[in-house]
């Protein structure tokens, strides 16, 4: 589980580097930035899942998706630390957010698990 948690900031990550060095320099509205942040983060979800499928020895779907809800109570986790009102904790977050990122993650590590010709 832990594995995976670390695989879907990996991924998140490279995502988010390679597409930022894509519109780097160029004009982009806020509501634009936004809406990239979070199709690129529930993309990563869902890649991370499948390369979990993948690599996992044995059907393994249901560790990746403990892993992206532990990502996402991680990234919720350090809301405290920050000075905005309108960024806070709260378990309505945690459990909508979580349960979306559980089943990207589980669907990504089917096909994974699908490609490598493991039955499920």
């Amino acid at each position: 589980m832990f594995i995976s948690f670390f695989i879907f900031i990996a991924v998140e990550l490279t995502l988010g580097g390679f597409v930022g060095g894509v519109v780097v320099g160029k004009y982009m509205s806020i509501h634009l930035h936004f809406m990239m942040q979070g199709l690129l983060n529930l993309i990563s979800y869902l890649i991370g899942g499948f390369i979990i499928g993948i690599i996992s020895p044995g059907i393994r779907i249901y560790e990746p998706a403990a892993g992206a809800f532990l990502s996402v109570l991680v990234m919720l986790l350090l809301t405290f630390f920050t000075p905005y009102s309108f960024i806070h904790f709260s378990m309505t977050k945690v459990i909508i957010g979580g349960g979306i990122a559980f089943f990207l993650a589980l669907t990504g590590a089917k096909f994974g698990e699908r490609i490598m010709g493991n039955k499920i």
